[in-house]
């Protein structure tokens, strides 16, 4: 069975990214990043009808998993797929989404470099519609999460793995290594912002919707 994985920013999607290359072998991984539902010019945004009308109806058989960021929506005309993406908590994926893009240069997002441009703080960026709807819209809207074979937990990673094992009867080619968290830059920066009771209330507010997203799917039962 073709897997069909679903790379949220910020939610280990890289580590699995390489957990499928070791799995699999690295040619029977498509990593499929060049339409990010976080870019302002995305094609689904520019051209709609047109990108709906590209959606493949198969894959190729050497494609064991298509892993990358993109809306579910892409492949729904598949049939016989296992469909799965890992979540964060939102308050804790837009500050690391904050620092992260504090870190590097310039990318060719225009919503990356509105963001330096702009030199918005951290609620700032919360604000903007395709981060703040992260997972209630620029991912996930108007999709059937029923859809979703399995829906795994970035907070709790080791027991998302033994759980996907199990859900896919295989044994994954897991590298210990990746699954610890190296620290952040600006540590201290983020722990002050995460001291700051009124900041925080503001932004669990912006992000209230996809809260209640994450709360709701990641603690629906497995698909049988």
């Amino acid at each position: 069975m073709q897997i069909i994985s679903i790379h949220v920013p910020k939610a280990g999607g890289t580590s699995m990214l390489d957990l499928w290359r070791r799995t699999f072998g690295p040619q029977r991984v498509l990593a499929d990043y060049e339409d990010p539902p976080g870019d302002p010019a995305a094609r689904h945004l520019l051209d709609p009808e047109g990108w709906q009308e590209a959606r493949p109806q198969s894959l190729d058989p050497e494609w064991r998993v298509v892993h990358g960021h993109f809306r579910p929506h892409k492949y729904d005309r598949l049939e016989n797929v296992f469909r799965l993406t890992l979540l964060r908590h939102p308050l804790q994926n837009m500050l690391s989404i904050y620092f992260y893009w504090k870190t590097i240069p310039p990318q060719p997002s225009a919503l990356h470099r509105y963001f330096l441009e702009q030199r918005l703080d951290l609620l700032g960026l919360a604000r903007l519609p395709l981060l703040r709807h992260l997972y209630s819209r620029t991912y996930f809207g108007d999709w059937d999460m029923g859809r979703l074979d399995f829906i795994g937990s970035h907070e709790d990673r080791p027991a998302t793995l033994r759980r996907l094992e199990q859900a896919l009867g295989l044994r994954l080619d897991q590298d210990t290594r990746l699954n610890v968290t190296p620290p952040e830059p600006f540590e201290q920066e983020r722990a002050r912002l995460l001291d700051d009771q009124r900041l925080m209330a503001r932004l669990q507010d912006l992000l209230r919707d996809d809260i209640r997203f994450y709360e709701t799917h990641l603690q629906r039962p497995p698909r049988s």
